[in-house]
């Protein structure tokens, strides 16, 4: 009777220690995270490199829930930047862009994805001056004053480097931003991050 009942103590035990490994990869919330709201919080990044042309700057962007936090950049974007969570600022072509983020991690890829959106800078100014001919003392000049505003846009992508008690993540070449001269596209630019998780 002991000889029948020993292969199955040893199936079970074989089975519980199974289980039990599972336990100590991933975590067993949502997403593969190791506690509730793991990943919830505020992240911070610089943005730098740059091809072909000099990239410099940071982002920061918000998780509540697992999912991006509402806390967006409002219409002011300058005045708000300070308190928002999800925003970028990006030094490119001569020009300081502010803009809004949007991110998400994905535990089980180990990656983050976002994107860079509504990016503003000042506008810029452009003067033509015609004249005209019509006779020697007719002379007619015009002069007309061309606003062109100046817009950002893009995406990046990073890998979680760190995922525990520091989750932090970095994308070598893996942004790209694009701006525009009154939706006309001027230049296109990939550059790199580096970040981590800055707050809850």
């Amino acid at each position: 009777m002991k000889t029948i009942l020993l292969p199955f103590l040893v199936i079970a035990l074989t089975a519980q220690a199974s289980l039990g490994g599972n336990w100590l990869g991933s975590g067993p919330w949502a997403n593969g995270a190791y506690y509730p709201g793991q990943f919830d919080g505020v992240y911070s990044a610089s943005m730098y490199g740059g091809s072909p042309g000099v990239v410099s700057g940071v982002l920061g962007f918000g998780l509540d829930n697992g999912a991006p936090s509402t806390n967006a950049v409002s219409t002011n974007i300058i005045s708000s930047i300070i308190s928002a969570e999800n925003y970028f600022v990006v030094y490119l072509d001569g020009q300081s862009y502010v803009g809004s983020t949007v991110a998400n991690i994905n535990n089980n890829s180990s990656q983050i994805s976002g994107g860079l959106a509504a990016g503003v800078a000042a506008p810029t100014f452009s003067t033509i001056s015609t004249t005209n001919f019509p006779g020697t003392t007719n002379q007619t000049v015009t002069t007309t004053t061309l606003v062109e505003e100046n817009t950002s846009g893009g995406g990046f992508s990073a890998t979680l480097t760190g995922k525990k008690s520091v989750v932090s993540f970095q994308g070598i070449n893996t942004g790209i931003i694009s701006t525009s001269v009154n939706g006309i596209p001027r230049s296109t630019n990939t550059f790199s991050l580096d970040g981590l998780k800055v707050g809850n």
